[in-house]
């Protein structure tokens, strides 16, 4: 599908101004997290997860706050903004994929539509990614 795909996931991204990484940040702060399970989430280090936040905070995408318990903590959630810009990225995403989708043949997308259904309803259920070291997330064999 990328392949196929190529170069048109890129311009949406560069028009909203935004790296890979801050993408993934945004959408995983849909939920408060704390910088530490972002960094974790991302595998960079805490100082350039802080830094990335930092510029998704100026830009007014993400909210940071200061834990009540532990003062040293800090929660990021994703702001007002970023939820809608998020939703401008879904929305041509989906209009790129059912282009990228449409020269299939019927009976090929309805396999498809229903193989996709059965993944997102297994993710759906799924245990939340960030709960999941680093290392082993990607460690299954895909010769299944």
């Amino acid at each position: 599908m990328h392949r196929y795909d190529a170069g048109r996931t890129l311009p949406i991204l560069h028009a909203a101004k935004l790296t890979t990484p801050q993408l993934a940040v945004l959408e995983f702060t849909r939920e408060p997290r704390t910088v530490s399970a972002v960094a974790i989430y991302l595998g960079l280090s805490k100082p350039a997860t802080s830094q990335l936040i930092d510029k998704l905070v100026r830009s007014h995408l993400v909210l940071r706050t200061q834990s009540k318990v532990d003062r040293r903590e800090r929660t990021v959630i994703i702001s007002t903004k970023g939820k809608t810009l998020l939703a401008r990225i879904a929305v041509a995403r989906t209009a790129r994929f059912d282009a990228s989708l449409a020269v299939l043949p019927r009976a090929i997308a309805d396999k498809f539509e229903l193989i996709l259904a059965e993944i997102v309803e297994v993710l759906g259920n799924a245990e939340p990614r960030d709960s999941i070291p680093p290392k082993t997330r990607f460690s299954r064999s895909r010769n299944r």
